[in-house]
């Protein structure tokens, strides 16, 4: 990959891991009326209709281009270092995490609908804190793939 590319898809994930602590201490992480992945205003609810949604919607459309770069990470890494690379290797780890990413992404959302009961207090943080750490691990993967490139 020996370009920017890794760069820039590092850096990406570490402004949305950011823009999502952001989203949460806010409050804007359930102002989208617990809607996944749309979110309350405009053209079937596509877009936001405030700016706490527009906060939220944000992260979400982050997410969405992150974790498509991610995969064309993996592509180019695959077709330029071969599949038995670290640095392969560490881009794979963090496209195998990207599912779990967004099922507890989503789950943040819908969570009050789904654990409205006395357990709702046991499963909200471990919710946002699995999503949090996962979001982490992938960060960190995709952090050092950058430095095993460099090394080269």
């Amino acid at each position: 990959m020996k370009s920017y590319f890794l760069k820039i898809v590092t850096s990406l994930t570490f402004i949305l891991l950011m823009v999502g602590v952001y989203t949460k201490e806010v409050g804007a992480d359930l102002t989208c009326g617990m809607k996944w992945p749309m979110c309350d205003g405009a053209i079937y609810g596509l877009f936001p209709a405030n700016l706490p949604s527009a906060i939220e919607w944000s992260h979400r459309f982050l997410a969405l281009v992150v974790g498509i770069l991610i995969l064309v990470a993996l592509y180019k890494s695959w077709e330029i270092h071969g599949s038995k690379s670290r640095i392969t290797k560490a881009v794979l780890l963090a496209v195998l995490l990207l599912p779990m990413q967004v099922i507890l992404g989503a789950l943040t959302v819908v969570k009050f609908e789904l654990f409205s009961r006395g357990d709702r207090i046991l499963f909200e943080p471990l919710i946002s804190v699995s999503h949090n750490a996962i979001g982490v691990v992938i960060l960190v993967s995709l952090f050092a793939a950058m430095l095993w490139e460099r090394e080269l």
